[in-house]
């Protein structure tokens, strides 16, 4: 295991931060110019939705807690999303009084395009890479995804001082 103050740790965190940042600057300038193109949160919500393992949807509270915002942010974006036929309600199956939400075929095909449109953005930035790099860089980041999210799920840490006061980043 490494030292998280390692010279490599900081510069990494502070690369990361970095690119997820510029990458976020490209997706504003994408939504400045584009009325078609999808909030982070919605692709986000969308994506879900998308990876949802059952036909019957998920609970709009268990999608709030994967994306890591409230319940009221998500509310919103699904009355929102659903005013435009991209995801319908349906009767939570195993509780009639509560409600599940899942794509609908629009939503899918706007997902598609903008995933489309978002690739088309880091395709032109990545072009001049060998696939063997690309490849190794969707593998590493694969690797910190998934131990970023167990990390998340984890209950052996503390919760932050956001989590400790009833406020969400958002």
């Amino acid at each position: 295991m490494h030292t998280t103050t390692s010279p490599v740790a900081v510069h990494l965190q502070e690369t990361l931060g970095q690119v997820f940042g510029l990458f976020s600057k490209m997706i504003a300038r994408r939504q400045a110019t584009d009325p078609q193109a999808m909030s982070r949160t919605d692709y986000a919500l969308l994506g879900s939705l998308a990876h949802c393992p059952t036909e019957a949807g998920i609970r709009i509270s268990k999608l709030a807690e994967a994306l890591g915002h409230d319940l009221s942010t998500i509310s919103r974006r699904v009355t929102h999303l659903e005013a435009h036929d991209l995801l319908e309600r349906l009767p939570d199956p195993s509780d009639g009084r509560a409600s599940t939400v899942r794509l609908t075929a629009a939503g899918h095909d706007a997902l598609t395009d903008e995933r489309s449109a978002r690739t088309g953005l880091l395709g032109r930035v990545l072009a001049d890479w060998p696939v063997d790099d690309l490849e190794e860089l969707d593998r590493l980041l694969s690797r910190l995804a998934t131990d970023l999210a167990a990390e998340a799920h984890s209950a052996t840490h503390p919760p932050s001082p956001l989590q400790t006061t009833g406020r969400t980043a958002s």
